[in-house]
Parts: C-alpha cells; structure tokens; sequence
C-alpha cells in the first residue's frame, strides 16, 4: 500500500518518527531498551535484565508478544536470557 497510496507512505513515515520518539524516552526513564521490537537483542537483553530483578515483565511490555510470553513464563530464558 505505500508504493500505491501516498497517504499510506505519509502514516508509515509518521508512525516510524513517533515511536521513536516514544522508545527514546522510555529509554531516558528505564536504560536503553533498544528499538523496543521483541526480536532486538538489546530489548531482549533488557527484558531479561528487568524480570530478573524484578520478577515481573516492566509495564510497557507488550504482554502478547510471545518473547514476552517465555521470558516472563520462564520457558525460554536459558535460550533467550542466557542466565546462570
């Protein structure tokens, strides 16, 4: 749909700038949390770091991803935490 409707191209644009803008200051309140996307190695990392310490996913988790999901239910943090 970007290539075919402008208006399309122009909220992708405008999506992109503003949740940047929103992980950046999220970043500023927590640490760098990375790009905020479940497959960063920097979200994962600090996703991991946060349910260590705190036992809990951090409110601005998104509950549904499933990277949330094994993280905070344990199943995968050997794989994607690498605790020990």
């Amino acid at each position: 749909a970007d290539s075919l409707y402008p208006i399309v191209s122009a909220a992708s644009i405008i999506a992109k700038v503003e949740g940047d803008s929103a992980i950046a200051k999220l970043s500023d309140q927590y640490v760098d949390i990375g790009s905020g996307y479940p497959h960063d190695p920097k979200t994962i990392s600090f996703l991991c770091n946060f349910v260590k310490r705190n036992k809990k996913l951090p409110a601005i988790a998104r509950k549904s991803w499933e990277t949330n999901k094994a993280i905070a239910s344990n199943l995968f943090q050997k794989k994607l935490c690498a605790w020990k």
